[in-house]
């Protein structure tokens, strides 16, 4: 018994070694296991946030807030198409069609037989909002003396008003006086015509006098924002470039026939927007 109980002891010495043994490999697993479950590299953390965070492309962006353009006001002004227009086209010698091989080829007329309205058309060459006409400034022609004489006939009551030019305005040396010429020509139509609204185009031209006109064209829309009236900004607008010029061009300073068929296309672009 003492022999047997002597080899039962050693079984059991060898056992606790063994158990021993396999609680070191299990520690020993155990802190290898640790050790890889630590933190990751730099790079890790990124590509696993990819996977939950969206990409640029899918994040959503807040809409850009709209520039202000050259025609902008603080309120987008356009027209209320009455229910019987009556449509009145007041300018310079492009509204007179100079350039043209015929007068009914002019861009007034080309609108005015597009819009369909009953219309009576006023061109006077060489005066504007602020030049009277004549080489001197002597004609007394501008813009507003003409709307008073077109008043006085009770037959005619326009409801519509397209104020046409600022090329011969370019010969007055002060941009304010431009401006204000172009407001008081404005206020004085709605006074001569109670309800009638009022849209302005501004000047321009074949390349190169285009580019001379800037600064007038900047004076009559600044004059038409002070008035509250819808302008049409030919000028900025980019209607004739040095490509089209060339096809475009009558004299220097006025277009061709096609040139008036290409404003008249401009502007019944620029008068569906007005009265979208």
């Amino acid at each position: 018994m003492t022999r047997n109980g002597s080899r039962l002891s050693g079984t059991k010495q060898e056992w606790i070694k063994y158990a021993a043994l396999l609680v070191l490999a299990v520690v020993a697993f155990g802190v290898a296991g640790i050790a890889l479950a630590g933190p990751r590299s730099p790079e890790e953390p990124a590509a696993a946030l990819e996977a939950v965070t969206p990409t640029a492309a899918a994040t959503p962006t807040a809409s850009p807030t709209p520039t202000a353009t050259a025609t902008a006001t603080t309120q987008r002004l356009g027209v209320q198409l009455p229910a019987e227009p009556v449509l009145l086209i007041l300018g310079d010698s492009y509204t007179v069609s100079e350039g043209a091989a015929r007068t009914d080829q002019g861009w007034a007329y080309l609108v005015a037989g597009a819009l369909g309205y009953p219309t009576n058309i006023d061109g006077e060459p060489g005066t504007g909002f602020a030049w009277g006409g004549g080489a001197q400034d002597e004609l007394g022609l501008e813009y507003e003396a003409r709307l008073q004489t077109i008043a006085e006939d009770p037959a005619f009551v326009p409801n519509l008003l397209i104020l046409q030019g600022g090329q011969n305005d370019s010969l007055i040396a002060d941009p304010e006086e431009i401006k204000a010429a172009t407001a008081q020509t404005i206020e004085a139509a709605r006074r001569l015509w109670p309800g009638v609204q009022v849209v302005v185009l501004g000047p321009t031209a074949p390349q190169p006098f285009a580019g001379e006109l800037r600064a007038t064209n900047g004076a009559i829309r600044a004059g038409a924002e002070t008035a509250k009236a819808p302008f049409v900004d030919a000028a900025e607008g980019g209607w004739f470039t040095d490509a089209n010029s060339p096809g475009y061009d009558f004299d220097g300073g006025h277009p061709n026939a096609a040139g008036h068929a290409h404003i008249a296309e401009k502007f019944l672009e620029a008068w569906a927007v007005l009265t979208a």
